[in-house]
């Protein structure tokens, strides 16, 4: 007889507890089903779920998001890495190809004019300022050049370099 009245009482809350939870607002029990903080026989009695869960994945956010990752890819020098991995997993949409590609026709020129020009100053000693003129020179247009198309990015303009995407697109586009 203990255990029939041990088990009937189990089943249903006490009426302080269900009078308690009818009492807390929606809100209360939304942050209750959120962060799980009921007690041992408190469920919750919310009749439709929070509207993070039901929500789709808003365009608009994620064309954000989209634009966001064209600006770290054009980030000088540490943009050739992320770049790179777009390129060499085949992973994003068209523009962020056509980025990602551009990026790494920079970085790569850019490298390769700078390496050129700092060994050419180490071989020869009567052109070392004229040299590390032209490197510095280098440097600044790849830096330059990268803010301004970050620039176009903001303002959703064409990315075209004359020479430069051409190389992009048939260069490296066929390799990568």
């Amino acid at each position: 007889m203990n255990q029939n009245s041990n088990s009937s009482s189990s089943k249903s809350p006490p009426a302080s507890e269900s009078s308690r939870r009818n009492s807390l607002s929606a809100s209360e029990q939304r942050v209750r089903s959120k962060y799980g903080i009921w007690g041992m026989d408190e469920t919750p009695e919310l009749s439709n779920p929070s509207p993070e869960v039901d929500e789709a994945p808003d365009s608009e956010s994620t064309h954000h998001f989209h634009r966001s990752v064209l600006f770290y890819y054009l980030i000088p020098v540490f943009g050739f890495f992320p770049s790179l991995w777009t390129l060499y997993r085949r992973q994003g949409n068209k523009e962020q190809m056509i980025v990602s590609r551009l990026s790494v026709t920079l970085a790569l020129a850019w490298l390769l004019g700078h390496l050129l020009l700092e060994t050419s100053v180490q071989v020869t000693e009567s052109m070392t300022l004229p040299l590390l003129l032209v490197s510095s020179l280098l440097t600044s247009s790849y830096f330059v050049v990268s803010v301004w198309l970050m620039i176009r990015i903001w303002q959703r303009r064409s990315l075209k370099i004359p020479a430069i995407s051409h190389v992009a697109e048939e260069v490296v586009g066929r390799h990568l």
